[in-house]
């Protein structure tokens, strides 16, 4: 029998759906701040002022970049801000592809907000769309908080490129938190520009200390003149996010053509290879494999995952290696229940299929080229790598166009002094 699942959140914001789940470290032996630890300072309230003179800054009706500045000391370690749902009905209605940009000492965040959703939401809970907030909030972290990660990530083969910060996305509702689910948007940060990004090994990755996992998270980085800006996908949980450099490889694709692809789907965890140093490029992809690339492409898995594998597959056991992965593509509605077939071949179409029915990677798709096709009538493992790279390039290209949008503009000696007034 189909298991239940959990009720569904409107996506109240939209950056870049994917997050990589890449290994699982030691939890932290201490405590993680919970929500109200990380709210700390007073909040900092966009008026609807600002967000008036922001949208002023182009023509009514015009796709825009929105941009809001956080007044706030240059070396403010912690900063929460806050957003009013009226003000982001203000925003989309004026276009619902205008970019939010909160620029503050610490970085800024960028977003698509769904106006739509958040009226959904006022409808569902039956309040005035002015009593439900944003708060996006950013702080520095500690020695001990740092040397934690550190540790935490060399374990899995990471070096820390970028101290860590810590970031949360939440919604309010009547004044009490109501959800962090439906927010994804990106966050930039200004790194020295001898900062060693690797095109292939570096990537930005999430932390949750609570369950001790990694997820790498899509990146792009820029230099201007003596600063890296580097733009990176993050969720609403609090999470703590970095750049590290994370070196994967295999002893059979060091001189392929595709080797690239291969090491860069290894950096970012979505392969593992055989377990002897290898990846055995030519060997034909499973539909086990298949689910564990998709299912960690998206970080998909969750608790109970396997077990409701057992349940709607005739052909899994909840300790098959892949039921986890299984399970989660079921739940999110991907895969149907029945047989599995987990030994059974896939096409490059069907790789394929399973990325295009997805709305951002259909509208970059054409510009980061044609379909590859496989060899055969099946995709070999090099074949379907060489597909997941493409379609992490489509959302890099995404990240990037944002990062040119929050550059347009920016003024980041202006934003280093600004102060409370």
């Amino acid at each position: 029998m189909k298991r239940a699942g959990k009720r569904k959140l409107p996506v109240l914001c939209v950056a870049m759906l994917l997050a990589v789940s890449v290994v699982q470290a030691p939890v932290f032996a201490g405590e993680f701040p919970d929500s109200a630890a990380v709210a700390g300072p007073e909040p900092i309230v966009i008026t609807p002022e600002q967000v008036e003179q922001a949208l002023a800054h182009g023509a009514p009706g015009e796709e825009k970049t929105v941009r809001l500045a956080v007044r706030a000391d240059a070396d403010a370690e912690h900063l929460l801000v806050r957003l009013n749902a009226a003000q982001i009905l203000a925003i989309y209605d004026d276009h619902p592809r205008n970019l939010v940009v909160l620029e503050t000492p610490l970085g800024v965040f960028a977003s698509f907000l769904n106006g739509d959703a958040f009226r959904q939401l006022a409808e569902e809970l039956d309040v005035a769309v002015e009593n439900i907030w944003v708060e996006a909030a950013v702080r520095t972290t500690g020695p001990d908080e740092r040397e934690q990660i550190r540790r935490a990530a060399e374990e899995q083969g990471m070096t820390l490129l970028a101290e860590p910060v810590a970031v949360k996305i939440e919604a309010w509702v009547n004044g009490e938190f109501f959800t962090n689910e439906g927010f994804d948007a990106f966050f930039t940060q200004w790194l020295p520009s001898e900062t060693a990004l690797d095109r292939v090994f570096s990537t930005a990755m999430g932390f949750n200390p609570k369950n001790g996992r990694f997820w790498a998270k899509t990146t792009v980085s820029s230099v201007h003149g003596d600063r890296q800006m580097v733009t990176m996908t993050v969720c609403g949980c609090v999470h703590y996010y970095f750049v590290v450099t994370n070196v994967k490889t295999f002893s059979d694709v060091l001189d392929a053509p595709y080797r690239e692809a291969v090491h860069r789907m290894a950096a970012h965890g979505i392969i593992k290879g055989t377990g002897d140093g290898a990846f055995r490029p030519g060997r034909l992809l499973t539909r086990a494999e298949l689910a564990a690339m998709a299912a960690r492409f998206y970080a998909m898995e969750e608790e109970g995952d396997a077990e409701l594998a057992a349940e709607a597959f005739d052909d899994v056991d909840a300790d098959d290696w892949f039921a986890g992965y299984a399970g989660a593509l079921y739940r999110t509605g991907i895969l149907e229940g029945g047989r599995f077939n987990p030994n059974g071949h896939v096409t490059a179409d069907e790789i394929y299929a399973a990325f295009l029915s997805n709305e951002i990677v259909q509208s970059m798709f054409p510009f980061v080229g044609e379909r590859i096709p496989a060899g055969g009538p099946y995709a070999t493992r090099a074949e379907a790598v060489t597909i997941f790279d493409q379609m992490l390039k489509a959302y890099e290209l995404f990240t990037e166009r944002v990062q040119q949008r929050i550059l347009q503009g920016w003024d980041h000696e202006r934003s280093e002094s600004r102060t409370n007034e």
